[in-house]
């Protein structure tokens, strides 16, 4: 079931995932850089993920209910931003990835929308 929440409650907002500048100290590079080694950090990954869905609940609601978009994708670009500071608009990190980098990082968030999806008793999410 798809939930809807004003944007001044989504938590990811005061954190900065929609900014469009650079966290101080970094460049547009060193941010899409980062964002490719932070994904590349299983662990690291993994953690963020975690922290996302305990802290951002109704960001999570917000996104992940929504199943016309690509809810895969806003995890890792959520995870990014509550782990670094680094907004999504650098996302373009993920294509420095190698295609397996790219597959174990979806496979990552994927799991992580399963266990927000079985918390909430929905349908599980298969990707292609």
């Amino acid at each position: 079931m798809r939930l809807w929440h004003h944007w001044e409650t989504w938590e990811c907002v005061p954190a900065g995932l929609f900014r469009t500048a650079p966290p101080n100290g970094m460049d547009s590079d060193a941010c899409r850089d980062a964002y490719a080694v932070f994904l590349r950090d299983t662990p690291r990954f993994e953690a963020a993920l975690a922290r996302v869905l305990a802290e951002w609940p109704v960001s999570c609601e917000q996104f992940l209910s929504n199943e016309d978009m690509n809810r895969i994708a806003w995890l890792g670009q959520a995870s990014m931003c509550i782990a670094t500071g680094v907004p999504a608009c650098y996302r373009a990190g993920f294509k420095l990835l190698t295609d397996g980098e790219q597959a174990t990082a979806n496979a990552t968030a994927n799991h992580a929308l399963l266990r927000w999806l079985a918390r909430r008793d929905e349908r599980e999410l298969v990707l292609a």
